[in-house]
């Protein structure tokens, strides 16, 4: 009989979402996109990616509030924001005091501790921010944004998650107080009591949500699919949290209707696994009114049925979405959806027909938080074949690990992607790997050392390439190394970033 996985699901306890914020307000560029402004810093490159709070506003009046009408009353949900001083969070970094005095925080009676997990209840997150407040943050927007780093208020008690997802919060005990727990734009609210002394919260209080639910303090990235012929991307992210997942004949998927993610046409008509479809990939990139529903778009291993949406108006409304703050994934076979809307970033084996036979590679992890990050996790993670009737790559050749289902390849050099920073300074916004390794044959020589997963910058979004399959191409129980470097990935390019232009000409 087939097993059905449920990801945790956690009764919240009482939550306000009355929209008062901790951060500053932020202006926003129009063109199309709700946005709050752009930015960067080098993702992937180690240096720790900073993980804070967002603010949003409307488009085109830069007052704060999307309504143009210049309320600032909090609490009305148009987006108000109310300015702060504090403390700046890096991932991995210690936080920086500031020079206004505040300090770290942290001064109170009180100690709250716990684990960050994801939403599947099993995963720790690194670099996730814990802090209290007497008054509710600002929510995630439904729609793409600009996730822009601004401050918490003084006084604010914070810290962030360790290497293996723990925390330990000082802070100052009372009723009704707001407990924030943040990774990007994973966000859980919980209202509760502090009570002086050491607390040990539950998981159910601080684990990242797997569903978007505003009334209950819960919000995830807006995920789009383009479900693709080859490569089940659905099923890694079911297995994340973002929906049930069933295991039948050594197979885990994720169960249509449990999703909290979109699906559209890509070569695959979602309804064939039995999922609800959105649509065909044309008609998302030729409509920036759909393109603009999600945070993070997937476009995993897939055919040509939909190229003919490159046209010049598809590529400029990924551009703009890209521009806006959203997340464009791309792998191995639909290698065309990066090269033909962001040509400028990579140069890829074969030219303009970058489809290329299988190989693997053992890689070389290149990014010292991503590293450290495998190399805590639990036993269980790093291996699954106790789960699987066949073998699979593991975890315990770190600093190396093989990757599987390699179908196209990106050249070395990386190009350099200059933009100005507003200081006068020219600063590259272009890809950097994550790994790198060598190529099978064929069309990449076996002594080419190459990149297999890099990330870029354009403008407030991120770009995303990996040259392999997310999940392998057989089946199996439980999540691979590279689907395990594909969450990591993803929870690092979601949070927030310093404003940036997006590459002229």
């Amino acid at each position: 009989m087939p097993s059905l996985t449920r990801s945790p699901s956690h009764p919240s306890l009482l939550i306000s979402t009355a929209a008062l914020s901790l951060v500053l307000g932020c202006g926003d560029d129009g063109g199309g996109f709700q946005t709050t402004d752009p930015a960067t810093d080098g993702v992937g490159d180690g240096d720790g990616d900073t993980n804070e709070v967002s603010t949003t506003n409307g488009t085109g009046d830069g007052d704060g509030d999307p309504a143009g009408d210049g309320d600032p009353e909090t609490g009305d949900g148009d987006g108000d924001t109310t300015t702060g001083t504090g403390p700046k969070f890096d991932t991995l970094s210690t936080p920086d005091g500031g020079d206004d005095g505040c300090g770290d925080g942290g001064g109170g009676s009180a100690t709250l501790t716990g684990t960050v997990f994801a939403p599947n209840g099993t995963i720790p997150v690194v670099g996730a921010l814990v802090y209290t407040t007497n008054t509710p943050p600002e929510g995630i927007p439904d729609q793409v944004y600009c996730a822009e780093c601004v401050e918490l208020e003084c006084g604010v008690d914070f810290t962030e998650t360790d290497i293996e997802g723990n925390f330990s919060l000082k802070t100052d005990p009372g009723g009704g107080k707001y407990l924030v727990v943040q990774k990007g734009q994973f966000l859980r609210v919980t209202q509760l009591d502090i009570v002086a002394g050491n607390t040990n919260l539950p998981d159910a209080t601080v684990e990242l949500p797997g569903e978007w639910d505003p009334a209950n303090g819960l919000y995830i990235p807006k995920i789009a699919v383009a479900d693709g012929t080859f490569d089940r991307i659905e099923d890694a992210l079911g297995k994340f949290g973002l929906g049930d997942t069933m295991i039948a004949n050594f197979t885990e998927s994720t169960v249509p209707g449990t999703e909290s993610f979109e699906l559209w046409d890509n070569g695959r008509n979602p309804s064939t696994d039995g999922f609800q479809s959105q649509g065909t990939m044309t008609q998302l990139v030729s409509d920036p009114a759909n393109l603009a529903r999600y945070h993070i778009i997937f476009v995993p291993c897939s055919g040509d049925g939909h190229l003919s949406a490159l046209n010049q108006q598809g590529i400029d409304n990924v551009r703009g979405w890209v521009e806006a703050g959203g997340r464009w994934y791309v792998a191995d076979w639909a290698n065309e959806w990066m090269s033909g809307v962001f040509p400028e970033y990579q140069n890829f084996y074969g030219g303009n027909n970058g489809d290329l036979g299988s190989y693997d590679s053992l890689a070389d992890v290149l990014d010292n938080g991503m590293l450290e990050w495998l190399e805590a996790l639990p036993e269980p993670l790093k291996d699954i074949n106790p789960l699987n009737d066949e073998n699979h790559p593991t975890l315990f050749q770190l600093p190396q690990l093989l990757t599987v289902d390699n179908w196209s390849g990106i050249q070395y050099p990386l190009p350099e992607v200059l933009v100005d920073d507003g200081l006068g300074n020219m600063v590259n916004v272009g890809h950097t790997a994550w790994l790198e390794g060598p190529g099978g044959g064929g069309s990449i020589p076996v002594n080419d050392i190459h990149p297999l997963t890099v990330t870029g910058q354009y403008g407030c979004g991120k770009i995303q390439f990996t040259s392999y399959h997310t999940a392998e191409f057989f089946d199996y129980v439980g999540l691979s190394p590279q689907e395990l470097v594909l969450i990591y990935t993803i929870l690092e390019i979601g949070v927030c970033q310093d404003p940036l232009p997006p590459p002229q000409g």
